[in-house]
């Protein structure tokens, strides 16, 4: 039994490296702004701000095993502006403004009122769309699972007992986050009278994240490069789709993602409804 636990640790710092953690992480940030911004009115504290304990949890692991690297780049940020150079000192202010608003969004939306839509909830929008796309990204870390079963460092055992079900369990979560998220928005434009929209902007944003898939993956872009690096983001898009297979390759993955939400947004309805029959003692059966 020791061996299987030696190998278990050794496979997650050699393969893993976290990113399962991480990535959930990610995939929990719309989540969580989605029920914010989009269900204020069924929001319950005692339940939420636990939820927000446990991702900020989540996030302290997989942060973990990139320490050295945001390390490193905030040295090399340090150095650039070290030097005196006018576009280093314009990024750090950028930087120094991003991070304020991320504060006041975190300490103020909140204590705005449940049915106002003031400039805080136009930037928890923003940043909900921005993160949106690392809720489906899960579906390409099969890649690890096929490079921790190909390297020969995992054995067989330990990927058939811990690293599938792991796998299985992470992906899942990250797409159902996704799918709750995108049915928030629903609901909200619902309530709108907004319901012509929900079909036209579900495929968009289905294409959308389609795009962002393809720059984290292929290119690895981060979602707050879309701030730090926008220029460099721009390009490197409409490169990507005006080139054949970078295009290919979004359209196969918007055909992925728009099949997989239709799937499991049937499943978590049915399921709520289940649950909702349930507590009003209805036999469904």
């Amino acid at each position: 039994m020791r061996w299987l636990l030696l190998d278990i640790v050794r496979a997650f710092n050699n393969v893993y490296s976290g990113w399962i953690a991480w990535n959930l992480f990610l995939a929990a940030i719309p989540l969580l702004l989605s029920f914010v911004l989009f269900r204020r009115q069924t929001l319950a504290k005692r339940w939420f701000l636990p939820a927000c304990v446990l991702t900020g949890a989540i996030g302290v692991l997989g942060l973990g095993p990139r320490v050295p690297r945001v390390i490193y780049g905030l040295a090399n940020l340090a150095r650039a502006n070290a030097s005196g150079g006018l576009f280093s000192w314009l990024e750090l202010l950028w930087l120094l403004v991003i991070t304020a608003l991320a504060t006041l969004l975190s300490l103020g939306i909140f204590k705005t009122k449940r049915d106002s839509q003031g400039w805080l909830w136009w930037v928890g929008l923003v940043v909900f769309l921005i993160f949106l796309p690392n809720a489906p990204y899960v579906l390409t870390d099969i890649i690890h699972l096929i490079r921790g079963t190909s390297s020969g460092q995992v054995r067989i055992l330990v990927v058939a007992l811990v690293f599938i079900p792991i796998h299985a369990v992470a992906i899942l979560l990250g797409f159902e986050a996704y799918v709750v998220s995108i049915l928030n928005l629903v609901h909200y434009l619902k309530q709108s009278g907004a319901k012509t929209m929900v079909l036209p902007l579900e495929l968009t944003i289905h294409a959308l994240s389609a795009v962002g898939i393809y720059l984290g993956r292929f290119l690895r872009f981060n979602s707050w490069d879309l701030v730090l690096a926008p220029t460099s983001v721009l390009v490197d898009t409409l490169d990507a789709l005006t080139s054949r297979r970078p295009a290919a390759v979004i359209l196969v993955t918007f055909l992925i993602l728009a099949s997989l939400y239709w799937v499991m947004k049937q499943i978590t309805l049915g399921l709520v409804l289940r649950f909702r029959y349930a507590r009003q003692g209805i036999d469904v059966v």
